[in-house]
């Protein structure tokens, strides 16, 4: 779901007094004009209001940020600097972290939030992703809009790290496509693929291995027997449809015909060359397994 703001947070910036109240954190922190604001309640002496730009280019934010890090590291406050650049760029849940850690830090008390809203190390959307319905989740070409921010792109022109984010966030994407499929099978018409319709089930340990053998082989030669059945009738049928004019056959084809093996499953000549195209060797089924 939506990241929210706890109600102690909203009360404390309440009662700051701030020039400009904070309403949205995800873009009244983006400047860092605000942010210096509530460190300045706080550290009046060591924070020069003066010296930040109320703007909304990125120049001014990357001048607002860079201050309140020197300040940072001066005091040495343990504030991190992902949760700084998350909010720098407007990702989700990255003003609203930034101001729970910056609240438990000047008013030594933990911020109450809910578990439903609860976000995320990468800063990103897919937990509200998932909460919606999977035809109002959003495709990948938007997702990669809504996670890779035009000023990451600006301030780390790097190819290599826009093919990284770019490629992470399109497997998420893929990935969740295949588990909304695998759960709507109905909707998206998935069919049972090639190996599921071919499932065997294994041996079992308490099995014979030899009736097993047995069992295998005479179903792969009913199975011969009755694909040669179906095809010899066909071709009676086409023989009586056609003209019933008689043909002469050279002496080879007699010969042929001759030695023609019946699919009689009685038939000795006939199970032997079953045996060895269909089937597995029993000598190796029947082999001791070494433990």
């Amino acid at each position: 779901m939506v990241a929210r703001t706890a109600r102690e947070i909203l009360r404390w910036l309440e009662g700051l007094y701030l020039t400009y109240p904070v309403v949205i954190p995800k873009w009244d922190l983006s400047n860092g004009y605000a942010y210096a604001e509530i460190l300045h309640a706080y550290f009046s002496k060591d924070i020069n209001m003066f010296a930040f730009i109320n703007g909304r280019s990125l120049n001014a934010r990357l001048l607002n940020w860079a201050l309140i890090k020197q300040f940072i590291a001066k005091k040495n406050l343990p504030i991190s600097i992902e949760l700084i650049d998350a909010t720098l760029h407007g990702k989700d849940g990255g003003a609203e972290g930034l101001l729970e850690q910056t609240y438990q830090l000047l008013t030594n008390k933990k911020p109450f939030v809910d578990p439903p809203y609860e976000r995320d190390g990468s800063f990103s959307d897919h937990p509200y992703q998932q909460n919606l319905s999977y035809y109002e989740q959003a495709h990948a070409s938007k997702s990669i809009k809504n996670n890779l921010k035009l000023s990451e792109l600006l301030t780390d022109p790097s190819y290599a790290y826009q093919a990284k984010r770019s490629q992470t966030i399109l497997d998420q994407a893929r990935a969740d496509r295949q588990a909304i499929r695998a759960a709507n099978p109905g909707r998206f018409c998935v069919k049972p693929t090639l190996a599921e319709r071919c499932l065997r089930q294994p041996l079992q340990p308490d099995s014979n291995a030899q009736d097993w053998y047995f069992k295998s082989f005479d179903s792969r030669s009913r199975s011969v027997a009755s694909i040669t059945n179906k095809s010899s009738s066909v071709k009676h049928q086409s023989r009586h449809t056609s003209a019933n004019v008689p043909k002469r056959r050279s002496p080879s084809q007699q010969h042929s015909d001759k030695e023609q093996i019946d699919a009689n499953e009685d038939n000795a000549l006939y199970k032997e060359i079953i045996l060895r195209q269909h089937a597995v060797p029993l000598g190796d089924l029947l082999q001791p397994i070494e433990s």
